[in-house]
Parts: C-alpha cells; structure tokens; sequence
C-alpha cells in the first residue's frame, strides 16, 4: 500500500543515512619514520603572513592580545590543520577560533559566572538480577534538566546548588519510578530498580485497533507538543569502532532551535557550542572512516513533529500496524504498536515499535531498524568511497528516538543511532568491521522568544564532520554540562595520547 507520504519518507530517509554518511578512503601511510624538518624562527607578523600566502588564510588579532615582536619556532613544511595552527598562538591569556578560512586570535576571557553545582556521581541496577540498566532516564521533577545512564547504568548529573532538596526521579521502560532527595553536597549513589507487573483490568488488556491509536497520536500532536520555539542544550557524542577496537570518539554540546510543532516549514538549527576529541595513536587500519553531519541530522530526526511512520490525514501509510499489547514507561501505561512495510521490494524500509501513552495519546518513543532488504540496499546512500579498492557492504542500522514528559507537554529527549559496515580490501584481500554508535541527549531546555536564533553562519551543517571541527578538552567549560557519562574515559581509551 503506497501514499503521498512517500515524499516525506525519502526526506525520512536522507536525515538518517546522510548524518552517518562515511566516506571510506585510503589510509594515510604512516609518518613514524619521516625525518625531522627544519624550523624558522619568525615574528608573529612574518609568520602570519607566511601562513596567509601558503595556506591562503585571513588573520583577525587583538594587538593587546599578541606582540607582533613576538618570535615563533615553526616548522612551515608541514600540512597545517586548526589544532596546529591554534597551537601556535594559545596560551594561558591568548584564545584562537576559526571561522571558514579566517583565523580569529584574541585575549582568553574570564571563564562566566556560573552558579555552584552539585555533582552526583551513580551506578543504576535492576534490583532482581543486580546488573547495570542502560538509558535509565534522569530528571528532576517538574524542571528541565535531566540526564541519562550509559550503558554500563553509570551516570553523572550535575545540578544547581539551588536544587537542593529537589526530587530526582530515575525512570525506565518496565520500571517502577525511584526518586532521591536532591543532596547538600557531591555524593555517590547507588539506585536499584524493581521490574513492574501491574495486574490491568480486562477492558485494558483487550486488543485495540493500532490504526485508530495511530491517528489518534497524529490528531492530538498540537496538543501533546509545544507550539513554541524551544531552545535545546543537548550533548551529543559519536564513536568508531574497528574490529571492536574504539579508533575515534568525538563528544560535543550543541544548541538546537527547534520551530514549533505546528509548523513544518521552517527546519531545526544546530550551533556547535564546544567540543571534545580523542584518536588512537596509530591511524585506522586500511581505511580513513569517517562520520558526517551527526548534530545536524539527530537534531531533525523528530518522527512526531516531521510525521515520519504516522499514517496520513486519510488513513493510508506505509506501513502495516500491529498491536504489541501494553507497557510501562515514564511511570505511564504505554500501548506498543509494531509497525513494518506493506511492501519492502524497493527503497528503504523499517521495522519497528511505537510506545503511545494511554492518556494523552502522545507518542513517548520509537525503536526501528532497516530490514534486511534494505541494508542491502542502503550501501549506495550511506558510503562515499574514494578508492575502488574496497568493497563496503553495510549490515546493521537501528534507531532509538525517545521523548520525555514536562508539565503538560512531551519534549524530545534522546536519539540514538548505530550502523555496521564490513569493508574488503581488494587488494590487501584484509577485512575489517567499523561499527559505529552516535547518540545525542537534550539535557536542558527552555521556550525561545523571537531573539533567539542561530544565525545560517553560526549553524552546523550537514556537511560537516564533527571530528574535524572539535579540539582540546576545556575542563573549565565542561564542569558545567550534563553529559552522557562515557562506558569508558576518553583517557581510558586513548590512553591520554602517550
């Protein structure tokens, strides 16, 4: 059964393959044994000006910030990249920033006043089995803020000391609710979730039409969701694993500027705020691997404000709907309606569940994945290659959106996405599996007004590789954000680059 919804679910299609879009390439050859080049010794006006005519730049510098008879040590033949060149300049008093192809260099500001934090620092068990719960969701009631478990169930949240005294409620699918007294001071805890079974009445268990619920979700959407701009604070953080070993991880807090939900014209915004990067010391093996436009797709990848797997106003869809029975999730009975394509002999399909809370009506998450088919199908959209040398063959995609409660509305929460490519190298005739995780977690939100935009300049595009636009990790500016908490320290895993 086909619809004009087909329009949409190509759109659909394009937000969830080009966000992970890998262009795989030939691996650099390795430096290790290149010998040592020379250095001049230059003032900042040569240098500068040496870097503007090499590498064709623009400069932009505070006078009060840098001498220009101050003199650099410099080895002009290598290539350059931004940490290199911010390298160069930075120091205790002394910032650089990039903006296109113009170097910014000016005085370190003084880090804003911010108010005291609480830290709690935690590990999240099923009480039955004693194991760790991943994506336990973290709020404090009746406020924004909030945070997630990782997979290991550890997480950390950091709160205004005002809180003190707040309620924290800890909430997961199949969970009963827990909730903690806001402490006085940092603290670890340990909470252990007990399994729900809620005996429910016969009139509750009795099957229901999953395409009633279905348009009953897309009718009440405008009651559901805000009809306001929101300003999003999210974390997000993408990771590349090959043959199960981490070959890059990239972290970033970015701000999105999500349109209310009763317009459809006008698209989200991203503006990467700060980031952080590590890389094993060696480079990949084979290939250069790498993720495209992640903040940007995640932060349009909202099924309920773009329609996406909705019937439309008419009744027709895609997809065939089941009734999975009922749940618990948020505290809240939740209807499970499966869904999977009428057809999957051609384009890009999935299969999935929706969870529908029974009040409301608002769809409170979805969990879907290609099928088969179209894992198969997906390698021409997903991988850019630039050598015929490898043959990519993608395996697995799965997707994971999940929206909260607030007040009297549901907010968009989390997303989560992961992809398995296998790579052959024709020549070498070596295998290699690259699996790849992108997760992003609003933790803080407020309704915008009119002056708060995120100008085309300032946006994140979907071109862009999140790696290649982070540098350093700045504990001062970090300190203040909730994040997801790593299974394993970006020093764990790198090693700390020594």
């Amino acid at each position: 059964m086909q619809s004009n919804k087909n329009i949409r679910h190509n759109q659909l299609l394009l937000q969830l393959l080009l966000w992970i879009f890998i262009f795989v390439t030939q691996a650099a050859p390795s430096q290790s044994h290149a010998p040592s080049a020379s250095k001049d010794t230059l003032s900042f006006k040569a240098l500068i000006d040496s870097l503007s005519r090499r590498y064709n730049l623009s400069f932009a510098y505070d006078a009060l910030a840098i001498s220009d008879d101050s003199l650099f040590c410099v080895d002009l033949s290598r290539a350059p990249d931004k940490r290199w060149i911010a390298s160069l300049f930075e120091n205790d008093s002394v910032e650089v920033s990039f903006i296109g192809s113009q170097v910014i260099i000016g005085r370190l500001q003084g880090a804003p006043s911010l108010p005291e934090v609480i830290n709690i620092y935690g590990l999240v068990k099923d009480a039955a089995i004693n194991e760790a719960l991943p994506m336990v969701n973290i709020a404090v009631e009746g406020e924004p803020l909030g945070t997630s478990t990782n997979d290991a169930g550890a997480f950390e949240f950091k709160l205004p000391r005002s809180f003190q005294g707040r309620r924290i409620v800890f909430s997961s699918l199949g969970f009963a609710n827990i909730s903690m007294e806001v402490p006085a001071n940092d603290t670890l805890v340990e909470i252990s979730m007990k399994s729900l079974s809620i005996p429910l009445p016969e009139v509750q268990v009795m099957y229901r039409d999953p395409m009633k619920i279905m348009m009953e979700v897309r009718q009440k959407i405008h009651s559901n969701y805000s009809l306001e701009r929101f300003l999003l604070t999210g974390f997000f953080r993408e990771t590349i694993r090959q043959n199960g070993k981490y070959v890059d991880v990239s972290e970033a807090v970015v701000e999105i500027v999500k349109p209310p939900y009763n317009n459809a014209l006008d698209a989200e915004r991203v503006r990467f705020v700060k980031g952080r990067k590590g890389r094993e010391l060696s480079e990949m093996d084979m290939v250069q691997f790498k993720l495209v436009g992640g903040p940007y797709h995640f932060s349009q990848l909202d099924v309920v404000r773009h329609g996406d797997f909705m019937p439309d106003e008419n009744g027709l869809s895609d997809y065939r709907y089941s009734f999975n029975g009922m749940d618990i999730e948020f505290g809240q009975l939740v209807y499970c309606i499966g869904f999977k394509p009428y057809s999957d002999n051609e384009g890009i399909n999935y299969v999935g569940e929706i969870r529908v809370e029974s009040e409301s009506m608002a769809l409170v998450s979805i969990d879907f994945q290609m099928t088969g088919q179209s894992v198969r199908r997906s390698r021409s959209h997903l991988i850019k290659r630039d050598a015929r040398r490898f043959k990519t063959r993608p395996f697995y995609a799965r997707y994971y959106v999940q929206y909260r409660p607030w007040n009297d509305m549901w907010v968009l929460s989390k997303v989560r996405g992961e992809v398995s490519v296998r790579v052959f190298d024709r020549s070498e005739r070596e295998r290699s599996v690259f699996d790849t995780v992108s997760e992003m977690i609003i933790s803080d939100f407020s309704i915008a007004d009119h002056r708060i935009r995120i100008p085309a300049t300032e946006s994140f595009r979907a071109d862009y590789i999140l790696s290649e636009h982070i540098g350093d990790f700045d504990p001062e500016f970090w300190k203040y954000y909730n994040l997801i908490k790593a299974d394993e320290s970006l020093e764990a895993i790198f090693n700390s680059g020594k």
